[in-house]
């Protein structure tokens, strides 16, 4: 039986037949919690096999054997001191919960824009206030779009940091290439993704979505997009690896790992 909260809500667009579903999923938060407030993401329609891939918002996994489905995700914000992800699938739609209390999500929307990420800032601003009697929600998601608008100012130590990462990573790819190509090759992986990362923080630019990433570094770097495209093409290791340093050269400026000292930070804190 619907609750009269989820008969009186407002939902996202989505087709007719897709309206009882996203009523059945408001139910089901409310049978996880007693919630203060609930956000509603945008639903996400299939991609049909003939059209391209587009980039959808993240931070909401879905199995691979559910890419078919209609999907949703759904903020349950509670005063509970306990958080929780559930995976339910209601008629055609597979429904995604999140189940958090308000001091636990600003502490996530804080760590996120400290590293350039704004996962759930993101998919808060995009989202429908579906239930929100005491207003709690509305805060938060104003709060959300408020950092969003504030962009990314990482600190220098901050950037010092990175860089010294990935040119660490970067030196043992090299040194295990002869000995080890496949473990060479998972390091340049990674070092790949952190050059990138870096060059949007270094630009003080939020970081996109994995799909969205290379357009996103077109748009104010092109001769760096060019480069990242050389780090993927062929299945020679080594080329790979000389690739990636031309987009170290370009975006860190260095090959070689600077000295760097890191701000200090407490040795233990409590959590949530």
């Amino acid at each position: 039986m619907n609750s009269p909260s989820s008969r009186r809500a407002t939902l996202p667009p989505a087709p007719p037949e897709l309206q009882s579903p996203l009523r059945g999923a408001l139910d089901v938060a409310f049978t996880l919690t007693a919630p203060d407030s609930i956000v509603v993401g945008p639903v996400m329609q299939p991609v049909p096999p003939d059209t391209p891939s587009v980039a959808t918002l993240p931070g909401h996994p879905v199995p691979r054997t559910d890419a078919g489905s209609p999907r949703v995700a759904l903020m349950v914000l509670h005063g509970e001191p306990w958080r929780q992800r559930v995976l339910r699938r209601i008629g055609p739609l597979l429904a995604e919960f999140t189940v958090n209390a308000d001091a636990q999500l600003r502490r996530d929307l804080a760590d996120e824009a400290a590293y350039g990420r704004p996962v759930t800032a993101r998919w808060l601003a995009a989202g429908t206030l579906t239930f929100d009697p005491l207003g709690q929600g509305r805060v938060l998601v104003d709060h959300a779009a408020a950092l969003l608008a504030r962009g990314y100012r990482p600190s220098e130590a901050e950037l010092g940091g990175r860089r010294v990462q990935a040119l660490t990573d970067l030196n043992e790819a090299r040194a295990r290439l002869a000995a080890d190509a496949i473990a060479a090759e998972l390091l340049l992986a990674g070092v790949i993704v952190q050059i990138v990362d870096f060059a949007f923080a270094a630009a003080g630019r939020w970081l996109p979505t994995a799909a969205e990433r290379r357009s996103g570094l077109a748009e104010f770097d092109r001769a760096a997009a060019v480069l990242l495209d050389g780090c993927f093409q062929g299945f020679d290791v080594a080329a790979r690896l000389r690739a990636t340093e031309r987009l170290a050269d370009r975006i860190l400026g260095t090959r070689v790992a600077p000295d760097w000292i890191g701000p200090r930070s407490p040795a233990a804190a409590t959590g949530f």
